[in-house]
């Protein structure tokens, strides 16, 4: 099979990086560009793998658990690469994941939820200009489905604001 080697100019420790391309026919801007976005791709999962435990934060055997997770820690990722973009921090891209695992150490799944619903209250407030009551009755009626679709006890439930 024939190939072809580029090398391009890298860090003063290697001097250059060799790239091989089994494609003869594309140029070599091309394959150093193909090659930046699959690097790109590495380290996306390496940062999700050390610093947002991809692979070690839960043991989940359903495929509907495992592609919840998988979102969770790409859209924790993407919230910290916007934020990283946005700021001034000098903070590493690891310093940035293990702030904000800690900070998400620290909300229960429970605590989470109930804030999820009470901003659905509001929301729904404003929208469709229901009765608090109604909105209340609503909410509380999905979290006990939640809890019983949890195997949580009824004396867990959290109570929404204004109950």
């Amino acid at each position: 099979m024939r190939a072809r080697v580029i090398f391009v100019p890298c860090d003063k420790k290697r001097g250059w990086l060799a790239l091989l391309s089994t494609d003869i026919t594309i140029a070599d801007d091309e394959i150093i560009r193909l090659y930046s976005k699959r690097w790109d791709i590495e380290v996306f999962f390496k940062m999700c793998k050390q610093h947002l435990k991809l692979v070690k934060e839960i043991q989940i055997r359903s495929y509907d658990g495992l592609i919840g997770h998988t979102s969770l820690v790409m859209a924790r990722y993407n919230i910290l690469s916007l934020f990283q973009r946005q700021s001034v921090d000098q903070r590493s891209f690891g310093d940035l994941f293990r702030a904000c695992n800690e900070e998400l150490a620290n909300i229960t799944f429970l605590d989470a939820l109930t804030r999820i619903m009470q901003l659905a209250m509001v929301t729904l407030q404003k929208v469709d200009k229901l009765s608090e009551m109604v909105i209340n009755s609503m909410l509380n009626l999905i979290m006990g489905e939640a809890l019983v679709y949890f195997g949580l006890s009824h004396r867990q439930t959290p109570q929404l604001e204004g109950e």
